[in-house]
């Protein structure tokens, strides 16, 4: 539950607004932290907000920011989704062997 309402978080610090779907689409700097490496680009968020598939965020490639380096898809089955008040950033935190263990990626939208 915790993930869903980072989720409402960010929306309402942002006032972000949802397409006629209900799914959340934005610009934002994405802030990308493992040990197999690191890359801070803007690129499009999408969020789904309803469905089987409520909580999914997928980052579009941009600059250093790809699939074959990075994971660019997170739900909440697999990851943490947290939201910081200080900074009003999503962060989504995991663990995979791809990305050499632990990694956490930051949210903000611009």
């Amino acid at each position: 539950m915790e993930s869903f309402n980072a989720v409402h978080d960010l929306m309402e610090a942002h006032n972000l607004k949802s397409d006629q779907f209900g799914n959340l689409n934005f610009e934002a700097f994405v802030e990308y932290h493992s040990s197999a490496g690191s890359a801070s680009e803007v690129t499009a968020v999408r969020i789904i907000r309803n469905g089987y598939q409520d909580g999914q965020i997928s980052l579009e490639e941009s600059g250093d920011l790809v699939a074959e380096n990075y994971h660019l898809d997170f739900t909440t089955q697999y990851q943490k989704y947290s939201f910081s008040e200080v900074d009003n950033k999503l962060f989504v935190s995991g663990n995979s062997p791809k990305m050499g263990g632990k990694y956490n990626v930051a949210i903000s939208p611009v």
